[in-house]
């Protein structure tokens, strides 16, 4: 176990594993990068789902620099995204994380496309999800509601997409067709033929927050959130976006 991890986190730890997923514990970001970097191959092929929490690591520039083969989905590329991702569903290695992961060990997460949700369960050879002490919750319940009530609505504000919640901040199980809630999955245990490996970081990293924690806080993630989001590239208006009928 990590040095002066909450009782949150050691609950969470203990649960994953009993669930049968490789879990590491890591008190840092810098830590998660160092730890995640050992696990990969310099010759493997890796995806990257469009995780705000991994680039808020070092993990992509270091691997690059090594030589290693790099799929990310909102990087410049003559490819388009939707092509991005399907190739990331081939990669050895697939780098993302979770909206939530309860205290009872299960992972939860809700997409747009439903690419990092696929990801996750089958396809790349092994999965590492880098995700911060900030998306523990108690249950599934708490998770879906976090999800729709806090992460999304704020996901769509930042990235300007037209939604009813990116105005008012509350889900309203919208139709709009720039709707970002489609896939709903619960990870229980780990998927039969999918090596998964989670690294618990005991920092904020990513989007989400209880409404009940300190106004400072929830302002430090969100601005964090809001800053590395700057750093994508031009493709992320595309990301996930619904396709025009022909």
């Amino acid at each position: 176990m990590a040095a002066g991890m909450s009782k949150d986190m050691e609950t969470a730890v203990k649960a994953l594993k009993a669930n049968g997923f490789d879990v590491e514990p890591v008190e840092t970001a810098d830590a998660a990068t160092g730890l995640a970097l050992n696990m990969i191959p310099t010759e493997a092929t890796v995806g990257v789902a469009g995780s705000t929490s991994v680039r808020q690591t070092e993990l992509i520039a270091r691997l690059k620099e090594r030589g290693t083969k790099v799929i990310d989905v909102v990087a410049p590329s003559e490819l388009s995204p939707i092509e991005l991702m399907r190739q990331c569903l081939n990669s050895d290695v697939f780098l993302a994380s979770s909206n939530a992961v309860t205290l009872d060990g299960k992972l939860v997460n809700i997409d747009g496309a439903g690419n990092r949700v696929a990801g996750m369960m089958f396809g790349p050879k092994k999965v590492i999800l880098t995700v911060g002490a900030n998306k523990i919750v108690r249950n599934v319940d708490e998770a879906i509601d976090r999800i729709r009530n806090v992460i999304a609505p704020y996901h769509c504000m930042t990235r300007g997409t037209k939604t009813p919640c990116a105005v008012d901040l509350r889900c309203s199980d919208c139709k709009s067709p720039a709707r970002i809630c489609n896939v709903t999955t619960i990870i229980e245990r780990r998927p039969w033929y999918t090596e998964m490996a989670i690294i618990l970081v005991g920092e904020d990293m990513g989007l989400g927050w209880h409404p009940d924690w300190p106004e400072k806080r929830r302002e430090k993630i969100a601005s964090v959130y809001s800053e590395t989001r700057k750093g994508f590239s031009q493709a992320v208006k595309n990301f996930g976006a619904p396709q025009k009928k022909k």
